[in-house]
């Protein structure tokens, strides 16, 4: 990356991403020049080609700021003085509140972009990653205090986040005209699901 003068890199990277969220998360991605990016940035349209190398990673590397602040929003969580229930209980609320926040970034991502590079790939197992350790602390942690039975904590965890992005999927296709994507799926009845299961 070439060395710029007068402002640091990270800085105006982070400018960058901040003005790319925020358009983004008003039009559609084809609607969403990186000249419009620039100037809301303060930059150059040039300068935003020594930061990202396309459009598309810089969608991208979006996405992975605001997995970043999910993983931030567990850690978070985790560290709270409160129950391992309310711990996750809190978290799936929060998340839900999260995406509701960047639903138009996360529609417009995935309809317009496919993470087919191995690279694009390999970052978002990583962050996957990254969250399920935390969730499986919070697990082990409601288990040992007797809050959970003790079943694998790892396979409580990807339940639990399975449960997670059925409520993320809804709350980015609230608009859909599918009757099926129309169905409520609120973060209280998931936890209801999965800390009680259906039976009587």
């Amino acid at each position: 990356m070439a060395k710029l003068k007068g402002w640091n890199p990270e800085i105006k990277r982070q400018k960058i991403l901040d003005a790319a969220v925020e358009i983004l998360n008003q039009k559609e991605y084809y609607k969403s020049p990186i000249s419009e990016i620039a100037r809301k940035a303060g930059v150059a349209k040039g300068t935003i080609y020594l930061y990202f190398k396309s459009k598309e990673e810089l969608y991208f590397s979006i996405i992975f700021m605001l997995l970043d602040k999910v993983r931030d929003m567990a850690d978070e969580i985790q560290k709270k003085s409160i129950s391992a229930n309310q711990k996750l209980l809190l978290f799936l609320k929060k998340h839900s509140d999260f995406i509701g926040r960047y639903r138009n970034i996360f529609l417009t991502v995935r309809q317009n972009l496919k993470p087919e590079e191995k690279k694009c790939q390999h970052e978002m197992h990583l962050k996957f990653g990254e969250l399920l350790n935390i969730i499986v602390k919070i697990i082990d942690e409601g288990i040992k205090k007797g809050e959970f039975k003790n079943y694998p904590s790892s396979s409580l965890a990807m339940l639990y986040l399975s449960f997670m992005f059925v409520n993320m999927h809804q709350k980015v296709d609230m608009h859909n005209k599918n009757k099926m994507m129309q169905i409520e799926i609120t973060p209280q009845f998931i936890w209801n699901v999965f800390l009680r299961g259906i039976a009587k």
